[in-house]
């Protein structure tokens, strides 16, 4: 028995554009999919990087701060040295200035010099060549000049000459703290 005019056909549950259909959305699907997983491993590799960054930022501010560190010692040592140079110029010219003073008829055998004193041990042919050539001086520079001597078998006196002053004659360099 028939009840159709048409000859049957074989039906299918998903037509063939239903078919195409799903073969795009699942297509679609892998490709988001695909993109998902790049941009997760992407976010991954950017964190790590960012880590790495952030490990190589505090190296070199711990080594910007050892630097500066550094640097400020540097600089502490050439203040430093600048004012021991000033100081040895000053120590330099005080004593050229204490040659400059001293008599050729008196010889000289030891000098002290502090900040404020001064110690001379020698020898000169009479008392009044010294008094007059040196302790006259000594006395203007220092204002208080002690003097003592001693015979010697030649003729002359073996002296040793002490002068003090209220103020330093040599400025000792300042030392910064540390």
């Amino acid at each position: 028995m028939r009840f159709s005019f048409l000859t049957p056909h074989p039906k299918h549950i998903l037509t063939k554009i239903t078919k195409i259909w799903l073969l795009y959305i699942v297509a679609a699907l892998v490709i988001i999919f695909g993109f998902l997983v790049l941009l997760k491993f992407q976010i991954f590799l950017s964190h790590s990087r960012v880590a790495d960054y952030q490990a190589k930022q505090i190296d070199y501010q711990t080594k910007v701060i050892e630097l500066d560190a550094y640097q400020n010692r540097i600089l502490f040592e050439v203040d430093l040295l600048k004012s021991r140079q000033v100081h040895n110029l000053i120590v330099r010219d005080v004593i050229k200035n204490l040659f400059n003073i001293i008599p050729d008829q008196i010889t000289i055998d030891y000098i002290e010099i502090g900040s404020d004193f001064l110690t001379i041990k020698g020898s000169t042919p009479s008392k009044e060549v010294f008094k007059f050539l040196l302790q006259d001086p000594l006395k203007a520079i220092f204002g208080k000049s002690n003097v003592s001597f001693f015979p010697l078998s030649n003729g002359w006196y073996h002296f040793v000459s002490t002068s003090r002053s209220v103020i330093s004659i040599i400025e000792q360099p300042k030392e910064a703290d540390r």
